[in-house]
């Protein structure tokens, strides 16, 4: 693995990646590639870099980073969760996969998880460099219709609080995203298991404003690629995963339901993340 750096050329904003190599990588020829995206507010050091360094064992080029406003990355304000700025970073990765001689720019795929899994499906309907697309528990359907809703303010509180901010009268304003109230997401960001520096679960408050209105489903309506969607047995994301998954077209599409496993089971515990690299990898075989 080495750092990497590379720029979101919209919003000229400098990325920091993680690159996860082959053994032994011949820079002679040509590799399959996967942008690998992580969790909503997460920085790549978590749950998506275990699946890039596993990918990586696999014969894959992996890219895992941090999204502007998050990490090592720039952006200010930070912590700002914005689906469209989401799609930029994703679309900067694969412009920096391709400028690399070893990787096959008819081979790139993409993988995301948790809220990314969400944004990684809409890259997949609007970005063609990508051929298929891999979501693990994806979880942002219709937002406005879920249980993320418990974590929002009134609309008209983060409007006054954004026109405040921006007018220089007012504080930077956040939600918390993740409460350690909820047991199941506590035991894996506030542990060993996923607690990492730069991490943060507190996110702009406006980042509500486009997140609430941001339903997925009606955007699948378009994807025509390959599409892989992971979720397990017992993942509180399953209603959204179905919801993403049903809303696809096309034939050449699969849902896998992981035996007993939850939805944080998914991000980095055994034997589930070797299930789902398995199918990921026949999947990515089979269509990249």
């Amino acid at each position: 693995m080495k750092k990497v750096t590379f720029k979101n050329t919209k919003l000229d904003l400098n990325l920091v990646g993680n690159l996860y190599l082959p053994e032994n990588l011949d820079e002679t020829k040509k590799y399959p590639a996967v942008v690998v995206t992580g969790p909503m507010l997460s920085v790549k050091e978590q749950a998506q870099s275990i699946y890039a360094a596993r990918l990586a064992e696999k014969g894959y080029i992996a890219l895992v980073f941090d999204g502007a406003y998050y990490g090592e990355s720039e952006g200010f304000p930070r912590s700002q969760e914005l689906p469209e700025v989401k799609q930029m970073d994703i679309e900067a990765a694969v412009d920096f996969l391709e400028s690399l001689p070893y990787v096959d720019s008819n081979r790139i795929a993409g993988l995301g998880m948790c809220g990314s899994g969400s944004y990684m499906s809409v890259a997949g309907v609007k970005e063609e460099r990508l051929k298929t697309v891999a979501a693990i528990v994806p979880a942002i359907s219709d937002i406005s219709a879920s249980p993320m809703t418990n974590f929002f303010m009134l609309e008209d509180e983060v409007k006054k609080a954004k026109e405040a901010y921006e007018s220089g009268t007012g504080k930077l304003v956040h939600l918390d995203f993740m409460p350690r109230a909820f047991e199941e997401g506590a035991a894996y960001y506030y542990t060993a298991r996923g607690n990492r520096r730069g991490w943060t679960n507190k996110v702009v408050a406006w980042s509500q404003l486009d997140l609430q209105t941001y339903n997925v489903p009606n955007i699948m309506k378009n994807m025509t690629k390959p599409y892989l969607a992971i979720t397990g047995e017992n993942a509180w994301s399953r209603p959204a995963t179905q919801e993403v998954f049903d809303a696809i077209p096309t034939e050449n599409k699969k849902l896998h339901v992981i035996a007993e496993a939850s939805h944080f089971d998914l991000y980095d515990l055994y034997p589930y993340v070797d299930e789902a690299v398995e199918v990921i990898v026949e999947f990515f075989g089979e269509n990249l």
